[in-house]
């Protein structure tokens, strides 16, 4: 050994851990530790990466308090299904929102069944909701409630009315702070003849139908083309509402009492206007209408203001906020707007007419005006969001697809 040269001592490494130790997990983290990595993920399409990943990510990331904490920092729109046609006879396409800001929307997709491999496509579904993260099919006996993110499906017989009435589904969300995570409701309404209508409500939590009575005194003739049927509903603060052909009333049910009403639309909105009501941002009912003014076409929003036990026929709207529709959909010449399809948790979803081919559809916030998604589709479409104010986007572990 050459001189000058000092041997090294044995002795414990300074960097490295001993041999034995074990290496650290997710199991050596906490929830609150978890739930600050979770919240600081860049994008909704993130979080449903991480979700898919195991189930303890999946409980925290389904948590009412986190999901409202995470829809205040970050977009929750993940993408829209839609149909290739009118009749909605076909299982439906998932056209993932604008890049989701980190490249993470292809990886939430392959991580759910987005393309609904698990939906028997010969089973007869047709598609009749997409809400609070979940969708609603229906055939001639049964009703399916499928969550893509989680790969769970619960399958409900519908109510044992009479064949030969339409029904008219919606789906709701849980009660909130019932006990039930993750639990959902669904709406089911019957209407037979010209101005009689019944509605039962199913609970998750029960996994019964609660049925209402017949009411002939406050149910408009819903006067759709051909048959006695509700448009498709729209809905807002476990309320739903449909369009009439003729007056200037909407109907509107009450899943909470099981009641019929209506409600006027606001001043200047007709019949065929093109309109939809939905939810904003806050939760709150509002109306969102395309209107011609002298300088070109607007945005309208109303607000509808309802008050602390007052009666339907007294609820008021509200003008909120109106804006050029080139704010919006920019100087580009686009064809004709066709209608405005839906407002969801404050994303407007509009639909502009082309004869030759499927409809170009825009997707913008309320809040800013923001374009998050543009697609092409034949038939209905449906913003698929992640829930965040009520319920968990995934089903209840004993629910068996």
């Amino acid at each position: 050994m050459r001189r000058g040269r000092k041997r090294k001592r044995a002795g414990k490494p300074t960097c490295l851990p001993p041999a034995d130790a074990s290496s650290p997990s997710i199991d050596s983290l906490n929830d609150d530790v978890l739930e600050e990595i979770l919240v600081r993920l860049p994008s909704i399409a993130s979080l449903a990466r991480a979700a898919c990943a195991c189930a303890r990510l999946r409980a925290i990331a389904s948590s009412w308090a986190f999901l409202r904490r995470f829809r205040a920092l970050h977009p929750s729109l993940l993408g829209h299904f839609a149909t290739d046609a009118d009749d909605e006879s076909v299982i439906p396409t998932f056209h993932p929102a604008r890049a989701q800001f980190d490249g993470c929307s292809d990886a939430a997709v392959r991580g759910g069944d987005f393309f609904l491999t698990r939906v028997d496509a010969n089973a007869g579904w047709r598609v009749q909701d997409c809400r609070h993260g979940r969708l609603l099919f229906a055939n001639e006996s049964d009703l399916l409630v499928y969550d893509p993110l989680s790969r769970r499906g619960v399958s409900i017989r519908r109510p044992s009315w009479y064949p030969s009435s339409h029904f008219t589904h919606c789906l709701l969300a849980g009660y909130g702070g019932d006990g039930c995570p993750g639990s959902f409701r669904m709406v089911s309404v019957e209407h037979n003849g010209e101005r009689a209508a019944r509605g039962a409500v199913y609970s998750s939590c029960t996994g019964a139908w609660r049925r209402g009575r017949w009411d002939y005194d406050r149910v408009i003739n819903p006067k759709r083309p051909s048959e006695y049927s509700y448009f498709p509903g729209m809905q807002a603060a476990g309320r739903i509402y449909w369009k009439h052909r003729d007056t200037t009333k909407l109907q509107v049910f009450d899943a909470g009492p099981m009641r019929f009403s209506y409600v006027h639309l606001p001043e200047g909105v007709h019949p065929r206007s093109k309109y939809a009501v939905g939810e904003a941002e806050d939760g709150g009912c509002c109306l969102v209408v395309l209107a011609d003014a002298p300088h070109g076409t607007v945005f309208k929003v109303w607000r509808l203001r309802t008050g602390k036990g007052s009666w339907p026929w007294a609820w008021t709207w509200e003008l909120e906020r109106w804006l050029p529709a080139c704010e919006v959909i920019g100087k580009v010449q686009y064809p004709p707007i066709r209608h405005v399809c839906a407002v969801v948790a404050g994303v407007v979803l509009i639909c502009f007419q082309n004869h030759a081919g499927p409809h170009r559809h825009i997707a913008f916030w309320l809040s800013n005006m923001q374009v998050e998604a543009t697609f092409r589709s034949a038939g209905w479409a449906y913003p698929f969001l992640m829930p965040w104010r009520h319920s968990s986007p995934l089903l209840l572990p004993s629910e068996k697809f």
